[in-house]
């Protein structure tokens, strides 16, 4: 068994996709455009080179910061070709001895059962869930919670709700 993180992408429904920073290439955008009028007007007022030479400061570090996002952050996210959405993940977390019947909700797929079982707010066992959200449909796996790692107690669970 793996993490569900990593082993999610191998089911052939899944796929990955990268989250955009619009807001990011639109700061980028501006700074391009500051550039180009800051180096293509020739008679500038000096408090409007400095307005541009700002603009483009902050084009570059919005550059910067989406490049390192891509390049080291966290920025996919497993695509479901089923439902054609995004899937977030969501944790939950409960106390070891509620392992066996957060098992049986999950196997047979009985959301109403799971509601039910208390959780609690110090992790034991994380229930590591990704889902759409419209909740049409949910990748589960309940792992027990060792310090910072999450070790797999079940493999994934596939969970379709009725459409």
């Amino acid at each position: 068994m793996e993490y569900i993180r990593k082993s999610i992408y191998t089911l052939p429904e899944i796929r990955r996709t990268v989250l955009p920073l619009w807001s990011a290439w639109v700061l980028t955008a501006v700074g391009v455009v500051c550039g180009v009028v800051y180096f293509m007007v020739p008679n500038l007022s000096v408090g409007g080179a400095s307005a541009l030479v700002g603009g483009v400061i902050v084009g570059v570090c919005s550059l910067l910061l989406t490049l390192c996002y891509y390049l080291f952050g966290d920025s996919r996210r497993p695509y479901s070709r089923e439902v054609h959405a995004v899937l977030e993940p969501t944790y939950a977390y409960y106390s070891a001895a509620m392992e066996e019947a957060v098992t049986d909700a999950l196997e047979a797929h009985d959301e109403q059962a799971l509601e039910h079982i208390k959780r609690q707010a110090t992790p034991e066992l994380a229930l590591v869930r990704y889902s759409d959200k419209e909740e049409r449909v949910y990748y589960s796996q309940l792992t027990r919670v060792d310090g910072k790692k999450y070790i797999p107690l079940t493999d994934i669970i596939i969970n379709k709700q009725k459409q």
